[in-house]
């Protein structure tokens, strides 16, 4: 579905650049997407299906907690006198 819009202050109406199409498909369908998403996320945390160290566009998963664990993981690899690597993905 599209709107016509006037444009305003155009002194000419009878051409069609006077006027401005909005087209409303691309609000409904980022409406549905976040509905769509909210209900994944929703099942995916009622089911427990990611592991909690899957920080990545959870509820209550910041940013603070992903640095927090990966400290963590750090200072108790130096404590036992281990080596350890880290391999990060951006997905």
């Amino acid at each position: 579905m599209v709107v016509v819009i006037n444009k305003p202050q155009k002194l000419d109406y009878s051409v069609s650049k006077a006027y401005r199409l909005i087209a409303l498909m691309e609000c409904v369908g980022k409406l549905l997407e976040k509905v769509v998403a909210k209900r994944i996320n929703a099942n995916i945390e009622l089911f427990n299906l990611l592991l909690m160290s899957q920080f990545r566009s959870r509820l209550h998963h910041s940013t603070i907690d992903t640095v927090a664990t990966l400290v963590h993981k750090i200072q108790g690899m130096q404590a036992t006198s281990h080596a350890g690597t880290l391999l990060l993905f951006n997905i």
